[in-house]
């Protein structure tokens, strides 16, 4: 049974989603991924096809190439044509209420509202998860752990025996309960201090919602910036604001009392050279009363030195940032 719908230019994007089809299919089994230009059979009502798949998977993946959104034909944007197949799949996936993942690949950057055709507007307030070349296997691997968490069952489509399960979950629960167990004990063995161990990994806030912090950059500017964070099972997700503009977050981490990001721009030095991008690597320290932020730069064609702020949940009163050197 299909548990994924892959949503894909087959002339821009045909190698990402080949090499995505292949992973997921490994991990949720044979013939969890529907993709059109395989398994819609000739002669098919293509609108009927989509529809009826739609209904049956867990989720939809869009994925977006570099070319995603200026693809055309005859000089007319693909987008703007209402018979173009993935406007077709993404109007049909929006009107579903599946979840939906836009996937960046090739560099691609998350479309804007007001570059998509109404009926695809909503598709910009959807949380993307980037897939590069560089870290393609982390990338798709915590992809894969976010979806596990979408599927109605929750088994992430292994084909295992259930009896098998139920008896290898019997035994690793003793084992847990062992375990638990033992760790219980270690405070009182060792003294209070060792309860740490119960949270060295476990974030001091949760991160979750939107953040916001007044940020002065070190040549002067000061920008109210907003930072939208989510969980897709385990993996951290979201965007965060620079000089105003929303940007994916990328390679996001939490550990222990820490978060770190990415982020990327483009900048350019006079109408005459071109764009260069610019990567900003966000570091926070989780506390209670915020996230205190180091923001570094790197690329473009100028250099900037970090800059500290502090991230308050939206509502809560920000004392200013400050410039760091």
């Amino acid at each position: 049974m299909y548990r994924f719908f892959l949503s894909y230019r087959r002339d821009g994007s045909a190698g990402f989603a080949g090499r995505l089809a292949d992973a997921l299919e490994e991990k949720f089994g044979a013939g969890s991924v529907f993709r059109d230009v395989d398994d819609i059979r000739p002669g098919e009502d293509f609108v009927q096809a989509i529809q009826f798949h739609l209904r049956k998977v867990g989720a939809v993946l869009v994925m977006i190439g570099p070319h995603w959104l200026r693809a055309s034909v005859e000089g007319r944007r693909r987008l703007d044509d209402p018979d173009d197949f993935v406007r077709q799949e993404i109007e049909t996936a929006l009107s579903s209420g599946k979840p939906l993942i836009p996937l960046l690949v090739g560099g691609a950057k998350m479309p804007a509202a007001d570059e998509l055709p109404p009926s695809l507007a909503a598709l910009a307030r959807r949380q993307a998860v980037v897939l590069s070349d560089a870290s393609w296997r982390g990338d798709v691997a915590q992809l894969m752990a976010s979806l596990q968490t979408l599927l109605p069952d929750g088994d992430g489509g292994q084909t295992a025996p259930r009896r098998r399960r139920l008896i290898l979950g019997g035994s690793v629960a003793v084992v847990l309960l062992g375990l638990y167990a033992a760790f219980r004990l270690i405070p009182v063995m060792y003294g209070p201090e060792s309860t740490e161990l119960h949270s060295v990994n476990e974030p001091a806030v949760d991160v979750a919602g939107r953040w916001v912090a007044r940020v002065k950059y070190d040549w002067g500017d000061q920008h109210d910036e907003v930072f939208d964070f989510k969980y897709l099972g385990k993996a951290l997700h979201g965007t965060a604001t620079y000089l105003t503009a929303r940007r994916t977050i990328e390679q996001a981490k939490v550990e222990g009392e820490w978060v770190t990001f990415i982020t990327h721009s483009q900048q350019m030095l006079g109408s005459d050279r071109p764009y260069k991008e610019v990567s900003h690597r966000y570091t926070g320290h989780i506390t209670p009363d915020g996230i205190h932020f180091t923001l570094e730069d790197s690329g473009g064609y100028t250099s900037h030195v970090p800059v500290e702020f502090v991230a308050r949940r939206e509502g809560v009163k920000s004392d200013g940032g400050k410039s760091g050197g």
